[in-house]
């Protein structure tokens, strides 16, 4: 079948402009929102301003609030008792509060420390459009030839209304993310690729970032030892492969022991364990929710947590439909997707989807599932750690849903494929995709600015008159962003009737090019 060549650098241009917007979403958040306005704010920011002193934190650490030096935490923290008055995220590790220290600087040298609080709001803000970008390059390798899913995937991420907003905070999760989504991505690529000197190091890199984030990185890390030890099992099954890959996986996983060990031995230290959960717990009196296995079988978690990332914090609960209505459409089209498969008809959504370019060998097709099966793991070690957190009294926020975006929106995506042949029809396979992508990450995109619209309706602006002209040059920008990138989906992704024609004239056979 004769389909025109799409080459991967618009798959990831497309990818960029997704990202761009993303970022000036969460930037008009982050310019908008009143300062220290979402939970843990104070504290993450805090961090960073002791931190600046010399002083490593813990989770008993008070949070500056000097009114005349820091007039916006003597306010946030008016009336809070004193277990809420502490930095109590100094459980985490300090890559993100070094990261952060130059706007300390900057904000002290002004005189204002509203400077380092926007600037590490817009700082989190690059990490959240960085991890939609992520997202589509981890779609990509879930399902390397489809190639418009990392497309859908990445826009799908940007529909959900919880992950811009977050992004406009003070967290640490962008930078997280950002670091455990390039340690997986890398790891795979040494599946798919083989395993190189360069690679190494370059995913033992992110390794150790992603575990100085977050402990959640250690995750990871753990991940990206398997991956090394299956991109060499899976090529050459022999005992000295194996030797080989194992070692090759322990010196992955000591560099980051090396390096930021300390601090997990500080927390077991100073509270009994690595992440200091069961402090913070009794800090706080927090009240049990069961045990973590009933939690692993409370269909409740699941549904919060999918929900959250449409409808958390102060975002209108009304949103959690819009939650209901993806989730529905990607039930629906993956059975499709089974039974289409199982018995294809000749056309509408029942039809088989040829996808272009040769069949993937052997080998290809058990790389494809180490990935998908790596991919699993790591899902099943964070949703574990996620239910014994919150069955020890943790609450479920949109930002811990954000790990497992990779695989929701690489579901999403194909499901969406599938359901959309019910109204777009077309000879070409690819022709049809595109047609989909385009609409799909439209609609997406259109969902996004409603959600924000909605959202800011609910936030106080600041108090100070002299935003108001940055509040609205932002929101001008925004929507500027946003007009800009829908011009160039719709460029890059709408089919080239002439390149069709042309092709199909040609004598001449050709082949797709494929991307994987």
């Amino acid at each position: 079948m004769l389909t025109p060549t799409r080459s991967l650098s618009q798959v990831t241009v497309c990818l960029l402009l997704l990202g761009v917007l993303g970022f000036a979403m969460s930037a008009q958040y982050a310019i908008g929102m009143p300062p220290l306005l979402k939970a843990d704010e104070k504290q993450h920011a805090a961090y960073a301003i002791v931190l600046s002193q010399g002083v490593l934190p813990t989770i008993d650490t008070n949070t500056p609030a000097d009114p005349v030096r820091y007039p916006q935490f003597a306010e946030a923290l008016f009336g809070l008792d004193e277990p809420r008055r502490d930095i109590w995220v100094a459980n985490h590790p300090p890559l993100f509060y070094v990261m952060s220290l130059p706007l300390v600087w900057l904000g002290d040298a002004v005189g204002n420390v509203g400077v380092t609080l926007l600037g590490m709001r817009l700082l989190n803000a690059l990490g959240y459009a960085l991890s939609i970008i992520l997202v589509g390059l981890l779609a990509r390798e879930l399902v390397p030839r489809r190639r418009v899913v990392p497309v859908l995937a990445a826009a799908m991420v940007l529909g959900c209304g919880a992950v811009t907003y977050d992004g406009g905070a003070i967290y640490n999760d962008g930078w997280g993310t950002v670091a455990a989504s390039l340690t997986l991505l890398l790891g795979f690529r040494m599946i798919r690729e083989g395993v190189t000197r360069d690679r190494l190091i370059w995913a033992t890199v992110a390794g150790v970032a992603a575990a100085s984030f977050r402990s959640t990185g250690l995750v990871a890390v753990l991940v990206l030892g398997a991956c090394v030890l299956a991109a060499l099992w899976l090529r050459d099954p022999t005992l000295r492969t194996f030797r080989r890959g194992v070692l090759l996986a322990i010196r992955i996983g000591l560099a980051p022991v090396v390096v930021i060990g300390w601090f997990y031995v500080r927390n077991i230290v100073l509270y009994g364990d690595a992440t200091a959960s069961t402090a913070l717990f009794e800090k706080f009196s927090r009240q049990t929710h069961g045990d973590t296995l009933f939690q692993l079988v409370n269909p409740e978690l699941y549904l919060h947590l999918y929900g959250s990332l449409w409808a958390d914090d102060v975002i209108p609960k009304i949103w959690i439909v819009a939650a209901a209505a993806t989730l529905a459409v990607t039930v629906t089209g993956m059975v499709l997707d089974v039974n289409a498969k199982a018995r294809p008809r000749p056309d509408g959504v029942m039809r088989r989807v040829v996808i272009p370019g040769p069949e993937p060998t052997v080998l290809e097709r058990r790389l494809e599932v180490a990935v998908r099966a790596l991919m699993g793991i790591y899902c099943v070690i964070i949703i574990v750690n996620l239910a014994s957190f919150h069955a020890g009294g943790g609450w479920i926020h949109a930002r811990y849903a954000v790990p497992f975006l990779p695989v929701i929106a690489a579901l999403t995506s194909l499901a969406i494929l599938r359901v959309g042949r019910r109204w777009v029809r077309g000879v070409d396979e690819e022709r049809v995709d595109l047609r989909i992508t385009l609409y799909a990450s439209v609609g997406f995109i259109v969902s996004a600015m409603v959600a924000h619209l909605h959202i800011q309706q609910r936030i106080d602006g600041p108090a100070d008159a002299s935003w108001l002209f940055a509040l609205i040059a932002a929101d001008l920008v925004m929507f500027v962003v946003a007009a800009y990138v829908t011009a160039q989906l719709r460029r890059r992704l709408r089919p080239d009737d002439e390149l069709f024609a042309r092709r199909s004239s040609d004598n001449q056979p050709r082949v797709a090019q494929v991307s994987h």
